[in-house]
């Protein structure tokens, strides 16, 4: 009964989600990405309706050719995945270059697609079987034919995942990045599937059985696949009406929040009076969900306030060592300047501890920070990471304790 319900729930999903976006395609036939997307969810709902045990069986049948279904199912599957492919191309790339990178993924689709049909026309696979890949995984040519079908499938969705991605971090719709950042995990889940060639490979490696239960974990990779590049497609036309703007704007906060803790907690240990409210545990800290714009405000405020008292402490030299490091390591003016607040914030907590009071008229630490609250924690968060990770603030330490000594 599994067998047939399992692949039957990405199958009623990605229909659904078609009808969906069906209305929009006639209304912007025009459009190429809105016309890849479309059939992109057209081939992924045919090729698994086409897999469907029942109807598996019957088109085998009907037509008299044994197992003829798993090899258009194959078939229209990639058409899907290249599709795919060319939605992401228009989305991510002017039409002239979309238009090359669609017609060479055509080309490996077509080489592709060739070896799989010269294996199944002259493999020995004439006899139905209900467990396709179990009873035929050794037989003459069908590697060949699986590593065809994985090798560019493997490929193609790798790329799909870094387009969706790279897109997401530069989309302005809230519905539109969710939605990409879906595709991204829905790609992963197909990778993870692809590894599925190394059950191929155990044959031959005399580990038959290694993973008892490869068809359910298959089938279970398929439809997390599947429903997370359906939802992440079609998330940008519904999106809005659900609350995924703002969900979206929550989630960017609590980061946001989270991401500052580490350095707020730092500031407070060095200076207590900078907090309004009693100090929390990181676990306490965590599962805070309420009132965040407000938190966000006062946690981006309490560490500039921890800035500022920390200024006495600072040593000018400290800032121009870690920019001459900076800009020798070429890094952004962006980064340049975290990595400069950080290096002078670790130098100026080792010298209050060490109570090393320096003149510092001349810092302009804690002075560099955005126009808005939004682009000011944007700044912390890259101190926050700079402090915690930097290579180039911890030589300024060593070097720092080194003249100190």
């Amino acid at each position: 009964m599994m067998s047939v319900i399992l692949p039957s729930i990405p199958v009623a999903i990605t229909w659904a989600a078609l009808l969906y976006k069906l209305p929009g395609f006639l209304r912007r036939h025009d459009d190429l990405a809105q016309r890849a997307c479309c059939f992109t969810l057209f081939c992924f709902a045919l090729a698994m309706t086409i897999l469907l045990p029942p109807l598996a069986i019957g088109l085998d049948r009907l037509t008299g050719v044994a197992n003829l279904a798993r090899f258009l199912g194959n078939v229209v599957g990639l058409l899907a995945v290249w599709q795919a492919q060319v939605f992401m191309a228009h989305l991510n790339h002017p039409e002239e270059r979309a238009r090359s990178h669609v017609r060479w993924a055509g080309w490996l689709l077509l080489l592709a697609l060739a070896v799989m049909a010269s294996v199944f026309a002259f493999a020995p696979v004439k006899q139905e079987a209900s467990d396709f890949w179990r009873q035929y995984r050794v037989a003459s040519f069908m590697p060949v034919y699986r590593y065809a079908f994985l090798a560019y499938l493997g490929a193609a969705l790798a790329h799909a995942a870094y387009l969706s991605w790279r897109n997401a971090g530069i989309a302005d719709s809230p519905a539109l990045i969710v939605g990409l950042r879906l595709v991204t995990v829905g790609c992963i889940f197909g990778l993870v599937y692809v590894a599925e060639a190394l059950l191929v490979v155990s044959v031959h490696l005399g580990l038959d059985g290694f993973l008892p239960y490869a068809n359910a974990v298959a089938q279970m990779l398929i439809a997390a696949a599947v429903g997370c590049t359906v939802v992440g497609l079609t998330l940008p036309a519904w999106g809005s009406r659900v609350g995924i703007p703002a969900l979206y704007e929550w989630g960017c906060r609590y980061r946001a929040y989270r991401s500052l803790y580490p350095l707020w907690a730092v500031l407070y240990r060095a200076v207590p009076t900078i907090a309004l409210l009693p100090p929390r545990s990181a676990l306490a800290d965590a599962l805070v969900i309420r009132d965040l714009e407000f938190r966000l405000y006062r946690r981006v405020v309490e560490i500039r306030d921890g800035f500022l008292a920390l200024r006495p402490y600072v040593d000018p030299g400290v800032a121009v060592r870690a920019r001459e490091l900076s800009e020798e390591a070429g890094l952004s003016w962006e980064e340049t300047q975290a990595v400069v607040e950080a290096a002078s914030l670790a130098a100026a907590l080792e010298a209050k501890r060490r109570r090393r009071t320096i003149n510092a008229a001349l810092s302009t630490f804690g002075m560099t920070g955005g126009a808005d609250v939004n682009s000011e924690v944007a700044m912390l968060e890259r101190v926050a990471r700079c402090y915690a990770r930097s290579p180039i603030v911890r030589a300024v330490a060593v070097l720092d304790r080194q003249d100190a000594a």
